[in-house]
Formats: structure tokens, sequence, C-alpha cells
């Protein structure tokens, strides 16, 4: 946390207000023209969590990529957005495929994840489903998940995610 220190060196007034609001603005949910809150992946993490640093590993393209967390950070979730409806953005793995789509994905924060790196923290995963099956143009497309997010830890045999979201659409993320 960066301190607006005053010219003797204690915390001043104006860093007081510009350290309140801006945590004011990190917390406070935005809510879109269509009333769902729009959320970024650090939302997702409780304070305590977002000082754990999942371990690492060297990559091997000889087997799955595989992260074991025995930290419990890694499986803390922020029950704020509990039964909301949210819009939140990342990028889809599908977990099972037909001729039409996919109704199952991995909602992600980045690229790869889940499938060439070690997956991210349960807690920066998001188990998604839909009720029509939708086409993923593509594993590096971004887009936006809106839905009704909740708090249930389920296993995919890709990783562990702490959220479901039950999507009512997806939106393209104009880059």
């Amino acid at each position: 946390m960066t301190k607006l220190l005053g010219q003797n060196g204690s915390v001043s007034r104006r860093g007081l207000i510009m350290g309140g609001l801006a945590a004011l603005s990190c917390s406070t949910p935005v809510f879109a023209s269509d009333g769902a809150i729009d959320l970024n992946w650090k939302q997702l993490k409780p304070d305590v969590a977002r000082r754990y640093a999942a371990p690492t590993q060297p990559l091997s393209h000889s087997a799955a990529p595989t992260r074991t967390f025995s930290d419990p950070r890694a499986f803390m979730v922020v029950k704020d957005y509990n039964g909301k409806r949210v819009r939140l953005p990342g990028f889809l793995i599908p977990l099972e495929m037909t001729a039409q789509g996919s109704s199952e994905f991995l909602l992600v924060p980045f690229v790869g994840a889940c499938i060439h790196i070690p997956p991210p923290p349960p807690n920066q995963i998001v188990h998604v489903t839909t009720q029509a099956p939708y086409e993923v143009q593509g594993l590096f497309e971004p887009v936006y998940a809106v839905g009704m997010l909740n708090t249930v830890l389920t296993e995919s045999v890709y990783a562990q995610a702490s959220y479901t979201l039950e999507v009512e659409e997806f939106e393209p993320v104009s880059l």
C-alpha cells in the first residue's frame, strides 16, 4: 500500500483522503446500465487472500499442468456477490464440446490458464454453465460472462473453481 506522506514524514490529511477514496473505489461495486455488477478478478479475492502467491513449478510439456493448493487462502471467496447478477471478463475453456458448441466452461483471468500452464488458484477460476450451447470463437478471445454468481467449489479435469456462474449471455470484449 502506498502512503502519501506530509513534509514532516507523517501521513497527511490529503494522503488519508486519497487512500480512503482508492480503497472505496476498489471495494464498491460498479453497476452497468443493465443492472449487472461489473467485477474484476481482484474483487473475487478477499483482502487476506490477495497477499497469497501460488507456488510455482517448472513447465513441462510431458505432463498435464498441475498445481496443488495447500494454503487455504487459495480457496477463500468473497460472498458479497453470492446470488448477484455480475459481468466478469475472462477467457473460456470448454469442458465438453458438441457440434453446437459447449454449455460448460471454465472462465479464467488470462490466456492459457489451466491448459498450457498450471491453473490459477481456485478463487480465480469460475465454473460457467449455459442453458444453450455457446460456440467459442477461440481460446484467445476475451469475453464478458454475464449471469448469476455463486460461491460453490467445483472440480474439473483441468482445475478446481471456487465460484460458479449461470450465464445469461456472453458479450464480446472490444479491445
